[in-house]
């Protein structure tokens, strides 16, 4: 991605027309984007305080209530910035994340479609990785799905092909949310937009190619995620079909949510399309010391595509 044009500025806007919630990311803020001057103060204090919740792992609570949607829009700017310049060389952005991919998830937060936010590069780790086991305010996993643009031509797609032939991979994609808010909080779209839908880590597998025929979309349709432990006891399993019905309908809503926003999507983007699986919370009552992703269907071959991440738990907790 060329990520100069988000450092120029990042501009996020919530849509709330008949009850949807989308993401807007431009390189300057347009002008029905502009805060309000006199709001400003307050919601840079929203945004701070909700990204020293978020960088310090303490739960935070919802400070969003009451809030417009453009007001949500600055808190969303300033918190990604602030978490851009948190990342320092590792702070460009990598792609974008899908949240309430699946219609039970949107019914729970009340909105009739996904959420979007940003992926960054230091988000990203390696198979094999090693994570704090309280990497975050309120530390979650899930089975999630990654596809990588290969082509500036999927902006002008039409047909479900001619979409798969504007990607060049799928990923598996061990996702590490971080739901950032206390365990009982109210939390609704505005209040989930405000932290960038909550992405915070997620181990990345290798990219498996695609082809851009009937047997690319039936693959991308018949992946199976099973989630374990780090012993191998069963956690959570979904199948891909978990996306929107189809991962490709996940990738044409953020296109042409992008699109309409004149954003178009770049060569290399990564973008996680949403939870397969439910989700696994790893609070500070859980006995999980690692975790297991395996991936059924990628390749042509019987067998699976498996990611791990192992934590490393507090002396005070062991």
């Amino acid at each position: 991605m060329n990520n100069w044009r988000w450092l120029q500025g990042i501009g996020i806007g919530i849509l709330m027309a008949g009850g949807a919630t989308a993401i807007q990311a431009a390189e300057t803020l347009p002008k029905p984007l502009q805060p309000l001057r006199l709001a400003q103060s307050y919601t840079d204090l929203v945004a701070v305080s909700l990204f020293q919740h978020y960088t310090a792992g303490y739960p935070a609570p919802v400070l969003t209530d009451g809030l417009s949607s453009q007001q949500i829009d600055s808190v969303h700017i300033t918190f990604v910035r602030r978490l851009m310049g948190n990342a320092g060389d590792e702070g460009a952005i990598a792609g974008y994340k899908l949240a309430l991919s699946s219609p039970q998830a949107q019914a729970q937060l009340g909105v009739n479609h996904p959420l979007y936010g940003f992926l960054l590069e230091n988000m990203l780790l390696d198979s094999g990785s090693t994570l704090p086991l309280k990497f975050g305010s309120r530390p979650h996993a899930e089975g999630d799905l990654m596809v990588r643009v290969g082509s500036a031509d999927i902006n002008q797609a039409v047909t479900d092909l001619e979409l798969l032939a504007g990607l060049d991979a799928v990923i598996p994609f061990l996702e590490l949310p971080d739901l950032i808010y206390e365990k009982d909080a109210q939390v609704n779209a505005g209040a989930l937009v405000a932290v960038n839908v909550g992405a915070r880590y997620g181990v990345v597998g290798d990219p498996v190619d695609l082809e851009p025929a009937d047997s690319g979309l039936a693959q991308l349709a018949n992946i199976r995620v099973v989630l374990n432990n780090g012993q191998g006891q069963f956690l959570a399993e979904g199948n891909s079909t978990a996306l929107l019905g189809h991962p490709i309908n996940a990738v044409r809503w953020l296109r042409d949510t992008l699109q309409s926003q004149g954003v178009e999507l770049q060569p290399g983007d990564l973008l996680s399309l949403g939870s397969v699986t439910t989700l696994v919370p790893l609070d500070e009552d859980t006995t999980i010391t690692g975790l297991e992703a395996r991936y059924f269907g990628l390749n042509s071959d019987s067998g699976s595509v498996d990611l791990d991440v192992s934590f490393e738990v507090p002396e005070t907790d062991r």
